[in-house]
């Protein structure tokens, strides 16, 4: 109900938003991201019928309730049922996985269920002989789950380096088995179509993803890591942080009572993507949800090490359990306060072109308001000629263009158009090519948000048209106070320069 709650009162977030935009048109792959997530959407919107930010975000609530069921199993599986219970709790109660993915859909979303799934096979694979018949099958179905973890997010591919470390380091008779390559050959084939896509498009997805994670060129900023440490904490939850760091020196130094072999895998399939990351974050910015499937994964160990603690107790629930889930509901509590209700705006852009500049809490807010106001100019601009019914929003950055496709385009009946390259459209860089062309001589609008004016996207958009005039200016308003405001822009005379 928690999750239903946030998702029914926010409006989408950017990156949500461009998620229902990958989904109109459903691809084998994307320019930031494989597909999967776009195919839920386009499942939990019955095809794009429901046009309300509940159905968006329904795959992450299903999702989640999933994996909080495999975490119980998994957790089960590695000592007992009060060890999957705890699981369960823990994995629920995280602000990555109990909210951040399972409010709002992400990558993560349904990567998550897949990633569970792997982990939960591999450790059934440690425990049987290679001789078994089980032993082959779970590599074949190990291949499938990675594959389609893979096909959510792409650092799904490490669980084949956890996997491939485990065998190397304490299982090398293994990998003569035929099964582990059959395997291998079933995640290659899954992954195939993000691969040709690729190719197809001169490996964009990874060019663009490696100039995110370069560490070659930057220095070593320490502030930065430490401010990017500390969100990443948030991200996990405090609590959970602290139980996972003693839950893993518990391991290493073999003090859980669960099998050797299934800690180890564990270990192996977590550790490597939080290595990777904070190494990252010491010379780029990096997301605090990027490592959060591992450390998802590594709530499985302070699960059993409670679970081994209270073993004769008869509590229901640990008091640190209490503590996150109140903590949990604090958060969003807050989260969906600070996002509807507060005053105007936390920025200190407090009026002028950038009111409301970086106040996050403004990625959620004010585009319903928006859509109306607009829908109503554009209706008087037709009916008095000012502009034609035809006329697209032209957008020249991919973080207002969902919002803008979302919440003022689809209701009105309007398409958008992108100017630019592929590096600010992303994928709505190839999206022209399923809309009515805008030729050159034609009008259109351009709509901007002041929390996210640019002054290089306004000129550069304004530029590529002989002519323009501000149409509209409308504050947006939070509890009565003015928290951004909005400008449209009639645009007359496209030279059609920057056309795709």
């Amino acid at each position: 109900m928690l999750r239903i709650f946030s998702a029914s009162t926010q409006e989408l977030s950017n990156v949500e938003a461009y998620y229902w935009a990958l989904a109109t048109k459903l691809q084998w792959n994307y320019f930031d991201h494989p597909p999967i997530v776009a195919w839920l959407i386009r499942i939990t919107t019955l095809n794009m019928a429901l046009h309300n930010e509940v159905f968006v975000r329904l795959g992450a609530i299903l999702s989640s309730a999933v994996c909080t069921w495999l975490m119980f199993r998994i957790g089960s599986a590695l000592y007992n049922a009060r060890a999957g219970w705890f699981a369960a709790l823990f994995y629920a109660t995280s602000i990555y996985s109990g909210m951040s993915i399972a409010a709002f859909i992400l990558p993560d979303s349904p990567q998550m269920v897949f990633w569970l799934a792997s982990i939960f096979t591999l450790i059934k694979i440690v425990r049987r002989n290679p001789a078994e018949p089980q032993f082959g099958r779970q590599w074949l179905l190990f291949g499938l789950f990675a594959g389609l973890s893979v096909m959510c997010k792409v650092h799904g591919i490490l669980l084949w380096t956890g996997a491939a470390m485990y065998l190397l380091f304490y299982n090398r008779a293994a990998l003569k088995n035929k099964y582990i390559f059959m395997a291998m050959g079933i995640t290659l084939i899954i992954v195939s179509p993000m691969i040709i896509w690729n190719i197809q498009h001169d490996f964009i997805t990874y060019r663009f993803h490696s100039s995110r994670v370069n560490i070659a060129g930057p220095p070593i900023d320490v502030s930065r890591f430490l401010k990017q440490f500390s969100a990443i904490v948030f991200s996990t939850g405090p609590i959970h942080f602290v139980l996972i760091c003693a839950g893993v020196y518990a391991a290493i130094r073999g003090k859980l009572i669960a099998g050797k072999n299934e800690l180890r895998m564990l270990l192996m399939c977590s550790l490597p993507l939080i290595i990777i990351v904070w190494l990252i974050s010491l010379f780029n910015e990096v997301l605090p949800h990027w490592p959060g499937p591992a450390f998802s994964t590594l709530l499985l160990l302070p699960a059993v090490q409670l679970a081994a603690r209270v073993e004769n107790s008869k509590k229901g629930m640990h008091g640190v359990l209490k503590f996150s889930v109140a903590y949990l509901v604090l958060i969003v509590i807050l989260g969906v306060l600070s996002v509807n209700y507060f005053p105007g705006t936390l920025s200190t852009e407090k009026q002028g072109m950038k009111t409301g500049a970086d106040d996050g809490t403004l990625d959620m807010y004010g585009w319903k308001q928006a859509g109306m106001k607009f829908d109503s100019l554009r209706r008087m601009d037709v009916a008095m000629k000012a502009m034609p019914a035809q006329a697209p929003i032209v957008i020249a950055d991919w973080i207002t263009a969902a919002h803008i496709d979302y919440y003022i385009g689809e209701p009105a009946g309007v398409e958008t158009w992108g100017l630019g390259d592929a590096y600010s459209l992303h994928q709505y860089y190839w999206m022209n090519a399923y809309k009515r062309p805008l030729l050159k001589g034609e009008s259109a609008y351009l709509v901007i948000p002041s929390n996210l004016f640019s002054f290089k996207n306004f000129n550069r958009v304004t530029g590529e048209f002989s002519d323009y005039n501000f149409a509209l200016i409308f504050p947006g308003y939070r509890s009565g106070v003015i928290c951004k405001e909005y400008y449209v822009v009639r645009l007359y005379g496209y030279t059609g320069t920057l056309a795709r």
